[in-house]
């Protein structure tokens, strides 16, 4: 997907789609003791609003997952990231941001 000229690249990356197991890969890393696909069905459930049960009804690679799942996931990515450079002290947010 290609940028509009006066289009910032954040608002064109904002409308890619982000496939669950592509979200997994990103943001669930290896835990011991549980399986990987269980972590990772339990991380897209929360981020979903979803029951565990429902996101593991959405097959072995979450190829019957919803339409419109990606764009969410695109959406708890970009999230993601922000909250990463917020915790990194790369992005101040002020306590003002955080009221109202």
């Amino acid at each position: 997907m290609r940028a509009l000229p006066d289009e910032h690249p954040i608002d064109t990356l904002q409308k890619m789609p982000l496939e669950p197991s592509e979200y997994c890969r990103r943001w669930v890393p290896a835990v011991s003791g549980k399986g990987y696909r269980k972590v990772c069905i339990n991380a897209l459930a929360e981020v979903t609003g979803l029951s565990p049960s429902t996101v593991k009804d959405w097959g072995p690679n979450f190829e019957r997952r919803p339409k419109y799942v990606p764009r969410l996931l695109r959406q708890a990515d970009l999230l993601n990231q922000f909250k990463g450079l917020v915790l990194s002290g790369r992005v101040n947010t002020s306590s003002n941001f955080l009221q109202d």
